[in-house]
């Protein structure tokens, strides 16, 4: 660049791509590059002069970047002369040719400009042959953008040719340049001119939520704007039609496009309230129309899809929309994000995630190129971009997506859905949004037919006659251990013989149900045999249940008798129902006859359930004979149960998973072996047990099963199958292991078990999928309007099937509003968040009710607590939102784990989740437990956990001399008189991302360090901060050299 230059301010969009090149240095995100040949002959030497004539006519070209005091500014170069540097590949082969040509191309478009020493511009020739040549062209998108380009190419043509042939510029002189604009546009701005348009867009904007598209991956802390290309293309008869419905409705077809892709993304991420950036030209003055510069303005289009509106009545919902926006657009995007204060962090965009354009007609270098490979930037700015042109026949273009976030297959379909929507959209215009179709045929048919294609026969047995043919085969088998006593398959029959005969003659029948309040163990399944025997559904109870629990249980499930121990009878002394001493009837006739046959059938209940309601009152589930008969003829063909197996019994007596761990293996002739209480939640010493008592097959309640997979396996374990379920699995097996991990998840309301998998190890830690439908089950995945969605939207889970329970005991209200008609099924509402894989798996998001919003994000506590689990140092993890508003985090660290101070090893845990989750998802607390409170059932209780002593964040004031000259420095940006040193730069102060590298730059200089913006961005408080100019002081004098630091020492 030339000494002599010129400084001007910089207009409000050139900020934000400065202010991002500050960010992220280094970055080529924002390089614009065309790759354009050149057919017949051409002058190089005129066509570098004409280069330079252009580079001489506009001012932009010559500008670069420079801080002023704490003030980004232009630095236009009085002049500057561009190389057309040239290179011969006619020598070469022409594959090897073509390569070169794309090599060259791709280094072009990802090599970064250094904003500070420019130039801004470049530019090759490529020789491919004679009368054949490429010319590759990069400018950075500060000093130019779409329709610059196009000047750029109209006036280099023109130019070129005019001093072909000896001629002067055939150019007139431009009226202004673009720092003449940016003058402009800052003076402009600083009075009141945009006043109303500013109350117009803080009034449309209020409240505006974050897009929550279903990604691939979890949102990184800090976007990588690393991105890729899907093509797009609207046939010209589907172009045509669609060009048709906004003349009949009085809308352009860029109105009528953005209301399809409204559509789109609500019905993708189930929002009815969804924000869109739409790029616009900014030239509104005729005098702009002929500089190349950074003009593109960005405005926020806000379109409301609440209610299921025909989509016609949409267009016109958009219509206003756009007009509105149109209306206000002087005020530039920059000004209106510091004018509203959103949320601030580093993983997306403010205000809006996705943006939406159509052009008139294709970028002049796309035209210039046709026919020509581009190279590819391999960027996105944004979350989602569709990019389209309007060519008069067909529309073409490309999404453009963040690489972070969506695998390329994810947006491919995307596109397919948009083709298939449009497509819907013009022959039935009149039709709900929620009606129309995203998927195609095929797509239809995978989610709703082919993977639900489940079918198995089941005999109509009910469990304990498949248990007593069992015993009638083979009486001396060995069926249950526990407690060191053991019961042979014979004796267990005659005992739930003999309390089936007790019941019957206390008329106990079909239908009835029969409390069980028993211990774990060999009296507990010889009961609810007998109960089944008799007719009757058992009802386990948990013994251990404080008294008032059992009584409302009771209360609910009306049982005609109670089976119970002395512990038990003495507990519920005065109960009118009859209480029965189970033991005492096990013996009574043990060897009398076994009594008739109850004649119960596949409708009629086998048990009765009771699981936590979410609004504290516990519903008991009635199960019926024909869904476990079900269960056990899977379960027996899915893990090849045999008579010689082992299999464990580890779960609470009133977790369903007790009847899945005890009916499959009576049934096929296997031994039941009970773990003791105190080892059912002691990972280690529970895998010690398993080798111990050679278990071939076990379940383990996956809060316990996954810190007990982090274990050291012992040597002699039999263990050929881990089954898994009743709590989210955060990560898959490592790999080595010696047996298969099979990862099961259902509802009681759907018999223990809907859908099952056998894990291999994954290369990544994210959570693996819940598998697919057991036999003679359905799976639909819907959205709130209960219509299926397509591959890789998250929708509630409904399930149908020989599983599905009749309902819920004594409710018929809670009965009617979970067990509903889909289509002329009957069908569960899990309240369960999931999505189908393209493998047919599906992917277990959490309960409904587990998401929450913190500071307008809709956040997946699960999520957090799997990054949390991604730390080596933590073996088990809890996320809650506190009353206050704040995340709380709780950790159980792993063995060896350094937790002397337990604050230094939470702060360490908050630290390392910084690096991989987004601000807004960093709990304001980390508390670390000894472990982690589990129900009866096994699984985490949330309302347990403990209130943080003193959640972070707190506007306390700042310690120590760093904390001090921060908060000077704080105070100084932002013009207030005290900040506390929690206080959130963004959220709580009101800063923004100018006045940010104002205070970065101004902390660089106060304390002499390196310290990077995004530092700063991902925990902005003088208290965070302090601690990173501390670390990078450190640094610093780590780096000295002896003689270095013997000099700084002689100095203080």
């Amino acid at each position: 660049m030339a000494d002599d230059a010129y400084m001007f301010p910089v207009s409000f969009a050139q900020r934000r791509l400065w202010f991002i090149d500050q960010l992220v240095p280094g970055n080529a995100f924002y390089n614009l590059h065309a790759a354009v040949p050149l057919k017949g002959p051409v002058d190089a030497a005129v066509l570098a002069r004409a280069l330079n004539a252009l580079v001489e006519r506009h001012e932009a070209l010559r500008t670069t970047f420079v801080v002023a005091g704490d003030e980004p500014m232009q630095r236009v170069a009085e002049s500057l002369h561009i190389e057309l540097p040239a290179e011969d590949l006619a020598a070469l082969a022409l594959d090897a040719r073509a390569r070169r040509v794309a090599e060259a191309a791709q280094d072009e478009a990802q090599r970064p400009f250094d904003l500070a020493a420019g130039p801004l511009l470049r530019a090759r020739l490529l020789r491919r042959a004679p009368g054949d040549q490429v010319l590759l062209v990069t400018l950075h998108h500060i000093v130019s953008d779409g329709w610059s380009m196009n000047v750029f190419w109209q006036e280099l043509t023109a130019l070129y040719n005019a001093f072909l042939l000896g001629r002067p510029s055939p150019l007139p002189e431009l009226p202004i340049q673009y720092a003449d604009y940016a003058v402009w546009q800052n003076e402009w701005l600083q009075g009141q001119a945009l006043q109303a348009q500013l109350d117009y867009w803080r009034e449309r904007l209020q409240g505006a939520p974050a897009l929550d598209l279903p990604t691939d991956r979890p949102r990184p802390p800090v976007a990588s704007y690393r991105g890729a290309q899907q093509p797009v293309r609207l046939r010209a008869p589907l172009a045509a039609q669609l060009r048709a419905l906004g003349q009949r409705q009085g809308t352009t077809l860029f109105m009528t496009l953005l209301a399809a892709f409204a559509t789109l993304l609500a019905r993708s991420s189930g929002q009815t309230d969804v924000v869109v950036g739409v790029p616009t030209a900014g030239r509104t003055r005729a005098e702009l129309e002929g500089l190349i510069g950074f003009f593109v303005n960005t405005l926020v289009m806000r379109c409301d899809l609440a209610g299921d509106p025909p989509f016609d009545a949409l267009m016109q919902r958009v219509r206003q929309v756009a007009l509105g926006a149109y209306a206000n657009q002087d005020l530039p995007f920059e000004k209106l994000v510091e004018a509203l204060q959103p949320d601030r962090d580093l993983s997306r965009n403010p205000l809006f995630q996705v943006t939406f354009q159509l052009l008139s007609t294709a970028p002049a270098a796309v035209a210039a190129a046709a026919g020509e490979p581009q190279a590819q930037r391999g960027s996105a700015a944004f979350d989602l971009s569709l990019n389209l042109w309007d060519g008069g026949g067909e529309v073409a273009g490309h999404f453009e997506y963040a690489a972070d976030l969506f695998d390329a297959t994810t947006v491919e379909r995307m596109a397919r859905r948009f083709e298939t929507l449009l497509e819907d959209i013009v022959a039935a215009p009149q039709q709900p949004i929620g009606r129309l179709a995203l998927m195609d045929a095929a797509e239809r048919r995978r989610v709703l037919v082919d993977w639900n294609r489940t079918a198995a026969d089941v005999p109509a047995a009910t469990i304990d006659a498949l248990f007593a043919a069992q015993a009638d085969r083979a009486p001396e088998r060995l069926a249950l251990a526990a407690g060191g006593r053991q019961l042979g398959y014979g004796a267990l029959e005659r005992q739930a013989g003999a309390i089936a005969r007790a019941l019957r003659s206390r008329g106990v029948g079909r239908g009835d149900a029969v409390a069980l309040c028993l211990p774990r163990g060999i009296e507990l399944v010889a009961a609810m045999l007998g109960t089944m025997k008799a007719g009757a559904a058992y009802v386990p109870l948990d013994a251990c249940a404080p008294d008032e629990r059992l009584h409302l249980l009771l209360d609910r499930c009306e049982a005609r008798a109670l089976l119970v121990d002395a512990a038990a009878a003495r507990r519920l002394a005065g109960r009118r129902e009859p209480m029965l001493d189970s033991a005492a009837l096990a013996f009574s006739e043990a060897d009398a006859a076994p009594p008739p046959s109850a004649g119960t059938g596949p409708d009629d209940i086998a048990c009765v359930i009771f699981t936590s309601g979410s609004t504290g009152v516990p519903k008991g589930v009635e199960v019926r004979h024909g869904g476990l008969a079900n269960l056990v003829h899977w379960h027996l063909r899915a893990f090849g149960l045999h008579a010689d197996d082992r299999t464990s019994q580890v779960a609470g007596p009133a977790f369903d998973a007790f009847g899945w761990e005890v009916w499959p293996s009576l049934c096929a002739g296997a031994s039941v072996h009970f773990a003791d209480d105190e080892l059912r939640a002691a990972p280690r010493e529970l895998l010690a047990w398993l080798a111990r008592e050679r278990i071939s097959v076990g379940f383990v309640p996956t809060p316990v099963a996954e810190p007990m997979l982090a274990e050291r396996m012992p040597a002699g374990l039999a263990l050929r199958a881990l089954l898994t379920g009743g709590d989210r699995l955060h990560r898959a097996p490592a790999p080595g292991l010696p047996f298969v991990v099979h990862n099961n998840y259902g509802p009681t309301e759907c018999t223990v078990v809907a859908t099952s998998m056998p894990l291999a190890p994954q290369g990544d830690d994210l959570p693996p999928p819940i598998g697919r439908a057991i036999a003679n089950t359905r799976l639909y995945v819907l959205d709130a309007q209960h219509r299926p969605v397509p591959v890789g939207v998250w929708g509630e889970l409904h399930i149908g099937g020989a599983g599905v329970a009749r309902g819920y005991r004594g409710d018929a209200a809670q009965t009617s509003e979970r067990f509903v008609d889909w289509h002329g099924e009957r069908v569960y509402a899990s309240g369960d968040v999931v999505r189908w894989r393209d493998d047919g798996t599906l992917e277990f998001r959490g309960r409904s009710d587990r998401q929450v919003k913190v500071r307008g994000h809709r956040i997946e506590l699960g999520e957090i607590e799997s990054a949390l689990r991604r730390d080596e140092r933590v073996r088990e993890a809890a996320v809650v939102l506190r009353d206050d508003g704040r995340l709380a985090a709780y950790v159980v660290a792993q063995d060896g784990a350094q937790t002397d101070d337990e604050a230094v090893f939470a702060k360490g845990v908050r630290e390392a989740l910084a690096r991989r989750v987004p601000e807004h998802e960093l709990p304001a607390a980390v508390v670390v437990l000894p472990a982690l409170p589990l129900t009866a059932n096994g699984k985490v209780d949330l309302r347990s956990l403990p209130a943080p002593a003193a959640a972070a964040g707190g506007s306390d004031e700042p310690r120590g001399p760093v904390e001090g000259t921060l908060a000077a420095l704080m105070c100084e940006v932002l013009g207030r008189a005290r900040v506390g040193r929690h206080d959130h730069f963004f959220a709580d102060l009101g800063g923004h991302s100018l006045l940010a590298t104002q205070l970065v730059s101004r902390v660089r200089g106060a304390f002499d360090v390196e310290l990077p913006l995004r530092d700063f961005f991902g925990a902005p408080t003088v208290a965070a901060l302090a601690e990173a100019v501390e670390e990078a002081l450190v640094a610093q004098i780590d780096a000295l050299s002896n003689e270095d630091a013997a000099r700084l020492a002689a100095q203080a």
